[in-house]
């Protein structure tokens, strides 16, 4: 039976809940919106077999699905996934912790195109890191979102060229924790669309600069470890934006690689990011040694 993408019908094929089905209602509650390819990344080894698993948690209204406006009309458009209310309800049931930890499905403001767009490239970003760290064995300890980092964050003093000083915050796209064989290591998250000026940019290095000085990265995350990685659109603006960095002496602390370089294969292991102060690419996590 072929069920159509956009509607739901009044009896839907029966299907039973698997623990798989949670795992995807989980990932999808901490993404917020997640395209169907990227949760086919994360959950399945074939287009067809996560076609009919995500067909049928729509169905049921485990899942709600949107479409972006294309040319083709929905035929062309990729389907993107929220909780649906069902799905609510049984991550409230089922999830260890309160269940008013269950964040509410994103509203029409964040549906938007622009939100989307920022949102869905991080997501394509974490979905890579999750892909890799699973299959090299390693372990994504925590992964904090903008959402989360937004509800709580810190402020620093920046001291601009002319000296004056100023209050600014400091707000990533991510913050994410990586255990490997050779270690633990943390980073902070820039998704660049290449909208903000590169004077912006500089105030971001000297905040992350301040962060680290004063030690309030320190005593809000336990750990002096830190890389600050900035995903952009090309190799210009990536020359650009570590011009900046070096000009700031941000120093080993920022990395810089663009968005084409990054899948499950590349972003930990490949030399595919550029490090302020070098003029070579290296790897995230270097290659253990056996």
């Amino acid at each position: 039976m072929k069920l159509p993408r956009n509607r739901r019908v009044d009896n839907p094929p029966p299907m039973r809940l698997m623990a798989r089905d949670l795992e995807i209602l989980s990932a999808v509650h901490d993404f917020r919106i997640v395209r169907g390819n990227q949760l086919q990344a994360l959950f399945f080894g074939s287009q067809s077999t996560a076609s009919y698993r995500l067909s049928r948690l729509y169905q049921h209204g485990f899942l709600d699905r949107h479409f972006l406006p294309t040319l083709g009309g929905i035929a062309s458009s990729p389907a993107l996934y929220t909780l649906g209310k069902r799905g609510v309800d049984v991550l409230r049931r089922t999830l260890d912790g309160d269940p008013k930890d269950i964040r509410k499905p994103p509203d029409h403001r964040e549906l938007s195109p622009l939100f989307l767009e920022h949102l869905l490239q991080i997501n394509d970003f974490r979905v890579a890191v999750t892909v890799a760290a699973r299959r090299l064995d390693y372990t994504l300890e925590k992964w904090l979102d903008d959402f989360q980092l937004k509800a709580n964050y810190d402020r620093v003093i920046i001291e601009a060229p002319n000296r004056r000083r100023r209050e600014v915050s400091l707000i990533p796209d991510g913050y994410f924790v990586l255990r490997a064989p050779q270690g633990r290591a943390c980073f902070f998250l820039e998704m660049d669309r290449g909208t903000m000026t590169r004077g912006r940019f500089r105030d971001k290095v000297l905040a992350y600069q301040a962060y680290i000085a004063s030690g309030q990265y320190e005593k809000r995350y336990g750990t002096r470890s830190l890389r600050v990685l900035t995903v952009t659109s090309g190799p210009k603006r990536l020359e650009n934006l570590k011009a900046e960095a070096e000009e700031a002496r941000g120093g080993r602390v920022f990395w810089f690689t663009t968005s084409d370089l990054v899948c499950s294969d590349t972003v930990l292991t490949g030399a595919i990011w550029e490090v302020s102060g070098n003029t070579e690419t290296d790897t995230l996590i270097p290659h253990a040694r056996g």
